[in-house]
């Protein structure tokens, strides 16, 4: 039994040996910056299984992940070589399964992105929108009646309005509560408002994918958020359960605002040319 331990001690002697350059300073370095960069990506995959990203930062990580791997090669890094070399395919196919939405919407953006130009063309015609849209959160808050409202930004949505129920009316308080109206065939979809005009109502949001999300939030907060993660439009969202505010942009949300706060995001998110 000595005898086996003397060896496998011996064998793992040698093998630290070969990888560290004989035990050199330099060599052992490289193998513990090797290690730190090994556990970084495992945190990573673990984190990535929880969490999905936005658009920007997607691309920002799949740049840094070929910059390690790069480093990989060149520093001639051990144990990141073997993760490389082993489990290099699956990684890949996992990130592709993760973030496939993500990608897809990414192509399209790039190589189908139309430019809306109907953005307001005045600070005046922007503050009216705004007080309609604020006053009609309130009056539906009030009420309790769900609601989703998009507000389209330098990004046409064209895509979605071509599917939905074509409006082309004024942004009015009387019209936005009545599209949500209990009962009607547009109140359980998104309204999409680009300038002055109500283009549609009944739309169906894309709807997120992300694992962080409260699970006290429902369907359309999760279609809110999904639409803010597929175009730089503002979203407003009523709560049918609690007549709760939020407001989506970007992929992020703001729960549970006041009409106030409603007022100053909107006037900071929304495009005018």
């Amino acid at each position: 039994m000595k005898e086996f331990f003397e060896a496998r001690f011996q064998a793992l002697k040698e093998y630290l040996s070969s990888i560290t350059e004989g035990f050199s300073t330099i060599g052992i370095i490289t193998e513990i910056i090797d290690i730190i960069l090994v556990i970084a990506l495992i945190v990573f995959i673990i984190y990535s299984l929880r969490l999905r990203f936005k658009r920007k930062k997607l691309v920002l990580i799949t740049i840094i992940a070929l910059l390690i791997f790069a480093l990989a090669f060149f520093f001639s890094l051990t144990f990141m070589q073997f993760i490389m070399k082993y489990l290099g395919f699956w990684l890949l196919g996992l990130i592709l399964i993760i973030y496939n939405q993500e990608i897809r919407r990414l192509f399209d953006k790039n190589l189908h992105e139309v430019v809306s130009n109907k953005a307001f063309t005045s600070e005046e015609e922007k503050k009216r929108v705004i007080d309609t849209l604020v006053n009609s959160a309130i009056y539906l808050s009030e009420r309790k009646t769900g609601a989703l409202i998009t507000v389209e930004g330098k990004e046409s949505l064209d895509a979605i309005i071509e599917k939905s129920i074509i409006i082309n009316s004024d942004v009015s308080l009387e019209m936005l509560s009545t599209l949500f109206y209990v009962g009607t065939v547009t109140h359980d979809g998104g309204v999409i408002i680009r300038g002055n005009t109500i283009k549609c109502a009944g739309a169906l949001y894309p709807t997120t994918n992300r694992y962080d999300i409260p699970k006290n939030l429902g369907t359309r907060h999760r279609a809110a958020i999904g639409m803010s993660e597929h175009c730089d439009g503002v979203t407003i969202v009523v709560s049918e359960e609690t007549g709760n505010i939020s407001l989506t942009y970007h992929g992020g949300i703001e729960i549970g605002i006041t009409p106030e706060k409603l007022r100053e995001l909107l006037d900071q998110y929304i495009v005018k040319k």
